[in-house]
Parts: structure tokens; sequence; C-alpha cells
């Protein structure tokens, strides 16, 4: 590839990356099961693109954001590993193995890029105090270029400008033991994302399914689909009476109320919240964007009073941090009691602060669990499995599904939160509707990442020894126990580390390269 053809290749990667921080509402589509297919498509080889992309997936599957913590970044990993392993003439082995070190930089330049974003927090606060929210908001975007350009783009363009003249050459010169033991390590990776899942789902409560999944796909060769729509069945069937007793319409009618805010308002303000963790930063964590996404409203509803209006900005300009799609229902609310506000010279102002401190935290938490470490989850692991068979259904479906809940949840909670008010979230609590949910994804999931670890775990013993006229390899002895026994107690392993070992995860990894180098070099694997 030229310098130009890099050049545009990273600035396309970190445009990608950044769907989560500016313009794609956290449809998490930069990650490995879409993007890399994207990137292959570009590159010329849509296959090793869309495979690579899955057996990535796979290995950052279980890497959950919460709070400050972010995780190995799975964007700039699986999208620069998939670019490499296409530079290198689709060695997919290769991009799976780089990819992860790859996402463990870019995690550790986003502290950088946190740091450095403060000064733009800063800027941006001194603006809005003086009522200029035109500064504000190119404060607001300043950090996303921040986080865009040293975040993403300057380690896309470093590593692929020296893997386009290098890589190809260092990896035909490396030993045959190494390139085979890095094959062998791209075989077992996937079981350090399972292993990450099975620890967030809890396997304790789930191993049945996890257990039929497993036998399903090991003993009867069932692909990952069909074992996920055995599993929509099995969970409709157990969770029967659950879902009989559990109100689904949220009938509010009676809460409801008619406020200023029409559908225009709510259309700026929806695309403007895609942005709002874009200028997080350890002081206010995601006030900025929370304040920039609400501007329009605000706007609106203090029209002719200007100084209220200015108070609205300094208030709303306080410390919030939550799940981003829960965001938009403290956004609705939150309007909700600034109109009350307006109306009622004998509003408590202290109350619109004290609401959004007492949902943030619950929030986040059923956010943190239900959207990402479940539904998130079970929608990578149905595409990945699909992926892996080369059917582009895969990333489709996962990308379908994402589109509804980020987009369906951010609309329906802004909207309902304004005109319904405290008393949605009230309905939401009381109700048991996240809970039904969680159990339905975990029974899925479960069968799901039970039959992904005999489908698509590989490690398997080469030693064998002569008995006689015959000759007994170490791995049929296994198979004879049971199939794919290897895939499943090496997954079991990495849970337990996980679980158990602080940084566990870490451990998995350094391990895993270890045991296929040593194996391979003396013939076990």
């Amino acid at each position: 590839m030229s310098t130009i053809q890099i050049l545009l290749l990273s600035l396309f990667i970190a445009f990608m990356a950044c769907e989560t921080y500016w313009w794609g509402g956290c449809l998490y589509i930069a990650r490995p099961i879409t993007a890399a297919p994207i990137i292959g498509l570009l590159m010329g080889d849509f296959k090793t693109g869309l495979i690579c992309g899955a057996m990535i997936e796979m290995v950052f599957l279980g890497g959950l954001s919460m709070g400050a913590y972010t995780p190995p970044n799975s964007y700039i990993g699986g999208m620069v590993g998939t670019a490499l392993a296409i530079m290198a003439g689709g060695d997919i082995e290769l991009g799976v193995a780089l990819a992860y070190p790859i996402g463990l930089l870019v995690q550790w330049l986003n502290y950088v890029v946190t740091t450095i974003n403060q000064i733009w927090v800063e800027r941006a606060e001194g603006a809005i105090k003086q009522g200029n929210t035109k500064m504000f908001s190119f404060w607001h975007h300043m950090s996303i270029f921040t986080i865009l350009f040293i975040r993403f783009f300057l380690p896309t363009f470093l590593a692929l400008l020296l893997g386009s003249s290098a890589i190809e050459g260092f990896y035909n010169n490396l030993p045959a033991w190494v390139t085979s033991g890095m094959k062998v390590a791209s075989g077992i990776l996937p079981a350090i994302g399972l292993a990450s899942i099975l620890n967030t789902l809890g396997l304790k409560k789930g191993w049945p399914y996890f257990l039929l999944g497993f036998i399903l796909a090991a003993y009867l060769k069932l692909d990952t689909m069909f074992i996920a729509l055995l599993g929509i069945v099995l969970a409709f069937v157990i969770l029967r009476s659950d879902f009989e007793e559990t109100d689904f319409s949220l009938d509010l009618k009676a809460d409801k109320k008619d406020g200023i805010l029409n559908k225009e308002d709510f259309v700026k303000m929806f695309f403007r919240s895609f942005s709002s963790m874009g200028s997080f930063n350890y002081k206010s964590y995601n006030a900025i964007g929370y304040l920039y996404s609400i501007v329009p409203g605000l706007e609106k509803i203090y029209k002719d009073e200007p100084e209220k209006l200015k108070e609205s900005y300094s208030r709303n300009v306080e410390f919030f941090n939550t799940h981003p799609f829960f965001k938009n229902l403290i956004m609705g609310i939150g309007l909700s009691m600034e109109e009350e506000n307006a109306n009622n010279p004998d509003f408590d102002t202290k109350v619109i602060s004290s609401t959004k401190a007492a949902l943030m935290g619950p929030l986040a938490g059923i956010g943190d669990s239900v959207f990402q470490g479940t539904f998130r989850v079970l929608f990578s692991a149905i595409g990945a499995g699909l992926a892996l068979n080369g059917n582009i259904g895969g990333p489709i479906i996962y990308t379908i599904a994402n589109l509804i809940l980020a987009w369906g949840t951010r609309w329906w909670f802004l909207k309902g939160g304004y005109e319904y008010g405290t008393a949605l979230v009230k309905k939401l609590r009381t109700s048991n509707l996240f809970e039904v949910f969680v159990k339905f994804a975990t029974i899925i999931g479960m069968m799901v990442i039970g039959g992904m670890i005999a489908n698509f775990v590989s490690v398997a013993f080469k030693l064998n020894y002569v008995s006689g006229e015959t000759t007994i390899t170490l791995q049929s002895i296994f198979d004879a126990i049971m199939p794919k026994f290897l895939p499943l107690v090496t997954t079991l392993t990495m849970y337990k580390i996980i679980k158990d070992v602080k940084g566990g995860i870490y451990y998995c990894l350094i391990g895993t390269f270890v045991i296929a180098f040593i194996g391979v070099l003396i013939g076990l694997l």
C-alpha cells in the first residue's frame, strides 16, 4: 500500500472508531464483527476481513467499559489487526495474534487523551458560564477530535505504515515454531473472550444451559444460529409464567403531560446525544456531553428568560455519569423539571440536581448489565458464530439488532422521560421488565457460549505413540472421553482465572502464547 492509501485507510478507521463518541450513538459497529469485513472490502479481501473480524470479536467478547475503566480497545485492535492480516497475504492467525496487543496500546493512550481533554473541558466550562454555547460546542468537539487523532488515528497510521513495508518480510523470516505457535494461539484466544462472558453472565446460575449448548454443538454438530434459535424457544417456555406476569404496556396515560418541546426538538437532542461521551474527563465525567445534548431544549424552555437559561447551564454541567442509553431518560426527566421551573416561580431547582444524582447510579448498573453485558454480548456471539462460517448474515444481524436497541431505547427514553417524568422511572423499577429480559437473554447467551466453545475454540494434542502396528494419538484418547474436551477445559480454566485472579485476563493472554509456543517446540500441540 502507498502512503496515501495508508493515510486514507487510517482516517477511515479512526472515523469508524469514533462512532461511540461522536456519530453513531453506541451502535458498536466499529467492533471487529462489523468493522473488519468493511476493512476487508476496502482492501479487496472481504473473506479474510469477515473471518478475521469474527475471530477477533471472540477474543474481545468480554471487554466491558464501566465508569472510568476502558478495556483493551477492540475497535482499533480489530480493524488494524485485520488490515495487517490482509497486508501479510490473508494471514488470519497473524491478525488475531496482533489485535489484542494493539488494543492494549490504545487502552493506555485513552488515559493520556482523557488527561489532555481536561484542558478542553475547562475551556468549555468557561464558555458556558458566559452563556457562549458556540464556543462551548467547539471545545466539546475539540475533545472528540483529540480522541480521533491521538487515540485512534496516530497508532493506526504508524502500525499500518510499519506493516506495509515490514510486516510481510518480518513474518516470512520468523522461525517455523513461532508461526506455528501463533496459529495454535489463534485457536485458543477465543476462549479468553468466552470465559470473560461466562464470568459476566454468571456460570453458577446458568450452567445447565451452558452445558446444553456445549452438548448440542459437540455431539450433534449443531451450528451457533440453530442453538440460538433453540435457546429462544427454550427461554420462552421456561419463562412463560414470568412473561405472563410482566406488564409490557407500561400504561402511563394518566401521568402524561404536554409540554412546549416538539418532535423537531427531540430529533435535535436525540442526534446530539450521540456525542455525549466525547468529552469524558476525570473531573465531571460526561457532564459536558450531557449539557451539549440538551442545549436546544433549554434554549426553547427559557427562550424569554436569559438569566434562568444561564442558571440551567450551570446546573446541568455538574458531575454526570450513567449508561449512555439511560442518559437520554435522565435528559427527558431533567427537561421536564426545567420546564416546570420555567412555569412555577416557587419551584426548587435543587430537585433537578438531586433527581439526576439519584438516578445515575441505579440506571448505570442496569444499563451496563442489561444492554452492554447481556444483549450486546449476545448479538456479538451470534454474529461471530455465523461469520466464522463465512456467513455475511453475522455482521448484518449484529448491526440491525444493535441499531434497534441503541436508537430505539435512546429515542423512547428521551421522549418518555420528558412526557412522563419520574413516573416512568418508578414504573420501570417496580415492574420486573428488566429482570425478565435479563433472564431471557442469559438462557440464550449461556447456550450460545457453550456451543461456541465446541465450534470455535481450537486446541488439540499432536503427540502420539506406536503400539505394535497401531499408532495411537493422545488427542484420540480425549475424544473418546468427550468430544471437544480440551476446548471446554481450556475455557473453564480461563474462566476460573478471570473470576478469581485480579488482572486474570492478562495472565490468560500471556499464558496462551507461552503454552502455544512451548507446546509446538516439544511437539505436544
